[in-house]
């Protein structure tokens, strides 16, 4: 767990000052480190003498537990602590690596904490730009074909209650209407850290397999919500890998639908990458996992299909798919839509159809979906920028430039007050009259 240094060149000074800084003797600080450890499932025992040899620079702590250390020294100072900030390296090329494996559900659990600690500590540099579009493929396969994980009990000794799990799910939908009103750049470093400090504690917690079912499901949407947030902000490695681990809670509960809004997170990834042929791979998986899912889900899913065909330049493909998804929606009932998915309302339904019939080429009926998605809510601000941008872009088809002009002019003040780098992106190619068939 610790690793002798090459050369003793001193005491850990930085180290040495931030224990100062916050008044913890070494066994206090070994006592919090120790308790960090027991929280996210590290086996490894801390003592005074480990802090000591820490602070005299005789050893360094390995990536196991240098992670909870920093973790417990940014709590107690209230900023970020890196491991190079006190002298430790920063051995993180593992968990690039590691994160885009898809094994078993213990190997997803650890993933998580490691994921969510580099994106609360702002350490994402590491995965943001290491997309790998091969990955994927035997993930989806496994997901799809794979039944449920036979135990899903835990055996932690925390005891996970329904409060635990309610507060869980509260907060995912607090931060995902965030997310919404200001951008996936603006509050993920704080889900993250709320994630690190009380998901991980359950997900290595007792509870029932009855619990389990809903505990890896409350956390496969949190994680999900954190790959959308990644993916605004432009960290495709970051989602993708968010997008993996979620893949494995959902399949190791069954859960059809949840693993459908996998490949739909998957599809706008692959987008983003320019590669056209597994965009409608994933979309067309999203199809085939929500056979037997409720209405909404399978609406959703078609839809996501109509934009891939869109984005494939097919537009008969591109109808037949809005039509199913029109088709899905009304025969949906409040009673089976999951929560995870109550934003997708009617007008959602209609400005993803209208963007995928822009791309088609298809204005007359793009404008008519377009209609149909002005009743969207005012705080799903970005969705509202999305908007105008597919208005922008049927301006366009009907060789309406005026209007084209002064729909990309509104676009550009309003994203001004979003954090989302993805947007920004979108409206620099807008105004610059390049494609926008990206999701």
């Amino acid at each position: 767990m610790a690793r002798s240094r090459l050369e003793a060149d001193g005491p850990n000074d930085a180290l040495l000052k931030c224990l100062e800084q916050l008044g913890w003797s070494m066994r206090g600080f070994a006592h919090r480190v120790h308790e960090r450890c027991r929280a996210v499932g590290v086996s490894s025992t801390v003592s005074p003498s480990t802090v000591s040899r820490w602070c005299s620079n005789k050893t360094v702590p390995g990536a196991e537990l240098a992670g909870p250390a920093c973790y417990v020294l940014s709590s107690g100072l209230r900023r970020h602590v890196t491991p190079e900030s006190v002298g430790w390296p920063a051995d993180t090329a593992g968990i690039a690596a590691d994160s885009l494996e898809y094994r078993d559900l213990a190997h997803a659990v650890r993933m998580l904490s490691k994921l969510w600690e580099l994106d609360s500590l702002r350490r994402r540099s590491v995965v943001k730009n290491i997309f790998f579009a091969g990955v994927f493929g035997p993930a989806s396969r496994e997901a799809l074909v794979m039944p449920p994980d036979e135990q899903i009990a835990g055996c932690g000794r925390y005891q996970v209650s329904t409060a635990d799990i309610d507060l869980l799910d509260e907060h995912t939908t607090l931060y995902g209407k965030l997310d919404a009103q200001h951008g996936g750049g603006k509050f993920r470093g704080v889900f993250a850290a709320f994630l690190d400090t009380h998901a991980t504690p359950l997900l290595n917690g007792f509870f029932s397999a009855r619990a389990g079912r809903r505990l890896y499901g409350c956390v496969a949407d949190a994680v999900l919500a954190m790959a959308s947030m990644a993916y605004d902000d432009q960290l495709p490695g970051l989602a993708q890998r968010y997008d993996l681990q979620a893949m494995r809670l959902a399949q190791a509960i069954g859960d059809r639908a949840r693993i459908a809004r996998v490949h739909i997170h998957q599809a706008r990834l692959a987008a983003a990458q320019g590669d056209r042929k597994d965009v409608l791979t994933h979309a067309r998986s999203a199809v085939l996992a929500s056979e037997g899912a409720p209405a909404l889900v399978k609406a959703y899913a078609a839809v996501t299909e109509a934009r891939a065909w869109a984005f494939n330049g097919h537009p008969d493909q591109t109808l037949d798919a809005v039509a199913r998804a029109r088709e899905g929606f009304a025969r949906a009932g409040p009673a089976s839509n999951p929560q995870w998915l109550a934003w997708f309302d009617r007008p959602e339904l209609e400005a993803e159809a209208a963007w995928a019939l822009a791309v088609a080429g298809l204005a007359e009926p793009g404008t008519r979906a377009l209609k149909e998605a002005l009743g969207m809510p005012g705080a799903r601000a970005r969705d509202s920028v999305e908007l105008l941008i597919t208005a922008a872009e049927l301006a366009r088809l009907r060789g309406d430039l005026s209007e084209h002009t002064e729909l990309v002019k509104r676009a550009t003040d309003q994203v001004r007050q979003l954090m989302s780098r993805r947007l920004s992106a979108r409206i620099a190619r807008l105004t610059a009259g390049q494609p926008l068939d990206e999701f």
